[in-house]
């Protein structure tokens, strides 16, 4: 048996830790902040100094950490099921909720991008998507020199595409 056979979650708390009243928005008026940009350019560093207090979180990588409990395991097989539920929960209730929220992809193709964004508008939400970038070298470097708990949006943004159209699809106004 492995060790991930036996770990306990305790998924109430960790849905819990991504929703507080500061996503709630003041006017009514939900918005969608969609960072994208290619591998190691800058989007959690952004999506961390910048909206880390307002928002929920759409992060396949962040609830992974957090399954992992600070040790290391592959991303993408390990958790998968307890993964998707917590994250399609998340979603849904954010969208449900109404509340702002911000999430991370690569967005190199259309197939990506548009749907996410035609499906949270077709809901009422503000679209704020902004492309981050730096320097080739820069972003080569940072990529170099990543650590284990430093999850690409290369593997994360299926995830986040699919929950968000599955929530739209089941909890959209």
């Amino acid at each position: 048996m492995s060790e991930e056979k036996n770990i306990q979650i305790d998924f109430g708390a960790e849905i819990k830790k991504y929703f507080d009243n500061t996503s709630i928005p003041t006017n009514g008026s939900p918005e969608f902040v969609l960072l994208c940009g290619a591998v190691c350019n800058g989007k959690t560093t952004m999506r961390k100094q910048q909206y880390s207090k307002g928002y929920v979180l759409i992060d396949a990588a962040e609830i992974f950490l957090s399954l992992s409990n600070g040790k290391y395991y592959d991303f993408g097989t390990t958790f998968e099921v307890p993964l998707k539920l917590i994250g399609n929960l998340i979603t849904r209730q954010a969208i449900r909720e109404r509340r702002n929220i911000v999430t991370e992809i690569i967005g190199a193709t259309k197939e990506v991008m548009f749907p996410i964004i035609d499906a949270m508008k077709s809901i009422g939400y503000k679209i704020n998507m902004i492309y981050v970038e730096c320097e080739m070298e820069e972003a080569w470097r940072r990529n170099v020199e990543r650590s284990n708990d430093n999850i690409s949006a290369y593997y994360t943004e299926s995830y986040h595409q699919s929950w968000i159209l599955e929530a739209v699809q089941k909890e959209g106004l």
